[in-house]
């Protein structure tokens, strides 16, 4: 993405989220960021639209979209509403500092978060106690990929966008300061054998870039249709493995938060055809019935 164009896609998600939580709303975010930018405290808080209250430092934790908003305006996040209840099972693969996870927590599920940076598992585990939800979230510090072994945490600038390097990922080498500690490293497949689950309703994968090992450690649980629903954070790297899990019997498309439908897919190949909002970042696997 060129420079242009980056500037057009914020302006265009500028407008879009204003017109979502209100102009006057979004104004008043822009102050607060802008005011974080000139204080800069070592870290800061924000109260959701629908009353959670995220801390983070800043700036390595900070998500300007969550400040300005109020919100993530994620539209994939509506569909926690229609899928998770009391006692449903979510999975949290790249937990960062909480937002998904607290999410899914506050509507009834347990949530098994999966999250290797120290810092970020401080910050989610303070969030989750100040918004009494500790009792649903299970964290987890580990990374997942393709096969089990050890990690190491490449950080980035902005700590949600840390990757991890294996000696066997499947995903191709980035840059990022690497740490001293290592973490294990268990497939998805692994994971649900360690924590005793024999379902996920909901799975949630966003690992900055190395998604594509995160499924493919999973293709066991695909195969019995042991996950009800997955968001995969797109791109192109990703598609060919969604593909495989596809034809196991899952239905692939995206989420219109416009019309709240799910828009069904035939192939990977299809998904840039399909008209999506600035905030859209999931692609949806869904089991058929």
């Amino acid at each position: 993405m060129t420079r242009v164009e980056r500037v057009r896609f914020l302006v265009r998600k500028m407008v879009w989220g204003a017109r979502q939580v209100g102009t006057l709303t979004a104004l008043r975010g822009a102050f607060r960021l802008a005011a974080l930018a000139v204080m800069r405290p070592p870290t800061a808080r924000c109260v959701t639209r629908d009353g959670l209250s995220i801390s983070f430092r800043y700036p390595s934790q900070l998500m300007p979209s969550l400040v300005i908003f109020g919100d993530l305006l994620e539209p994939e996040l509506q569909m926690l509403r229609l899928r998770l209840r009391e006692g449903s099972v979510a999975v949290d693969v790249g937990s960062s500092i909480g937002t998904w996870t607290m999410a899914a927590a506050r509507l009834g599920a347990q949530v098994h978060a999966c999250e290797p940076d120290v810092d970020s598992i401080d910050t989610l585990e303070a969030n989750c106690r100040a918004n009494h939800l500790e009792e649903r979230v299970t964290v987890r510090r580990i990374g997942l990929g393709a096969a089990p072994g050890q990690g190491t945490l490449l950080v980035q600038k902005r700590r949600y966008m840390n990757r991890i390097r294996t000696d066997g990922a499947a995903s191709g080498a980035v840059a990022g300061t690497a740490t001293d500690e290592g973490f294990p490293i268990l497939t998805l497949d692994g994971l649900v054998e360690a924590e005793g689950l024999t379902r996920i309703d909901i799975l949630k994968i966003n690992t900055a870039g190395g998604e594509r090992d995160v499924v493919a450690g999973g293709m066991g649980l695909f195969r019995r249709g042991a996950v009800d629903l997955v968001l995969v954070l797109d791109g192109l790297e990703v598609r060919p493995v969604l593909d495989e899990v596809r034809e196991l019997g899952y239905e692939m498309g995206i989420w219109d938060g416009e019309a709240q439908t799910f828009v069904h897919v035939a192939g990977s190949s299809f998904l840039d055809s399909v008209t999506k909002g600035p905030m859209n970042r999931y692609v949806v696997l869904a089991r058929k019935d």
